[in-house]
């Protein structure tokens, strides 16, 4: 009699623990699709910069310096154009980041 119930209790702790392997595998899914969205990640920096403006303008700084320095290197035109837009591209979203964070 004793065995038999230990073996029930044992067996409902087995179900209980797959389900919920089941929902961490789920939430772990759901995350995965949630990291691997860009709007994610654009909502992040924007977050990122609306807290720490003074920290943003730094690492814009630094990109700033990093993007001179491969101009410099970079000999050809073609590659100095690519950065240019890049940079360009890099310059108009982080003005509209700030514009945003100003608007609100």
């Amino acid at each position: 009699m004793f065995q038999k119930e230990e073996l029930d209790r044992l067996q409902k702790q087995k179900e209980l623990l797959v389900l919920q392997s089941e929902a961490n595998r789920q939430r772990l899914v759901d995350d995965c699709q949630r990291l691997s969205s860009p709007e994610f990640w654009i909502e992040e920096g924007q977050g990122m910069v609306r807290r720490h403006p003074g920290m943003a303008a730094g690492l814009a700084a630094a990109a700033g310096m990093l993007i001179v320095r491969r101009l410099r290197s970079s000999g050809g035109i073609s590659g100095a154009i690519g950065v240019i837009t890049k940079l360009a591209s890099l310059a108009f979203k982080v003005t509209r980041l700030f514009r945003k964070s100003e608007d609100e």
